[in-house]
């Protein structure tokens, strides 16, 4: 019984306290959310770029698949890069913030269909990447700004390896 009286008593309580509900303002009366600091739209940026570089190495490798054994490292490398970049990102998983493309385009046009045009195309990508990146360097804060440096230095030795008298 001792069980039974607690229950109601709490469910008597309940029943009397006035409707919180109704006058709860949500989130919006914690105040304005803080401003997005500069950095994320660098990481977005960052994010998109390499997003992009896997796409484009999908790409190469449907239209190319003789070229697997030597790209697929390097395709490996660009998903480790999205996956560190990404873990700087932090913000709600409910929707992309307005005027930002939640995907990069899937499939990028114009892949060339041989296997030394594709390294081609794959080399000036991967460079115009790292320039891209050391471009971003000085918005950054340290600690970002190291990291697009690392990727902006692999993508830069992707470039070289891709490069024309390597072994495909």
């Amino acid at each position: 019984m001792v069980r039974e009286a607690t229950r109601r008593g709490v469910l008597a309580a309940v029943a009397s306290l006035p409707l919180v509900a109704t006058g709860c303002k949500g989130i919006g009366a914690l105040g304005t959310p803080p401003r997005q600091q500069p950095d994320v739209a660098v990481v977005r940026d960052a994010i998109d770029g390499e997003t992009l570089m896997i796409s484009r190495y999908n790409a190469v490798l449907a239209a190319v698949p003789t070229l697997a054994g030597s790209l697929e490292p390097l395709l490996q490398q660009h998903r480790e890069h999205l996956a560190r970049l990404r873990a700087r990102l932090i913000e709600p998983a409910t929707a992309s913030p307005p005027g930002h493309p939640s995907a990069v385009a899937a499939s990028p046009a114009g892949v060339p269909g041989t296997p030394a045009a594709a390294r081609a195309y794959l080399r000036h990508a991967e460079q115009a990447a790292a320039q891209t990146l050391l471009g971003k360097l000085t918005a950054a804060p340290p600690s970002l700004a190291q990291l697009l440096a690392s990727i902006a230095a692999s993508e830069a030795t992707h470039a070289l390896v891709l490069g024309p008298g390597r072994a495909a």
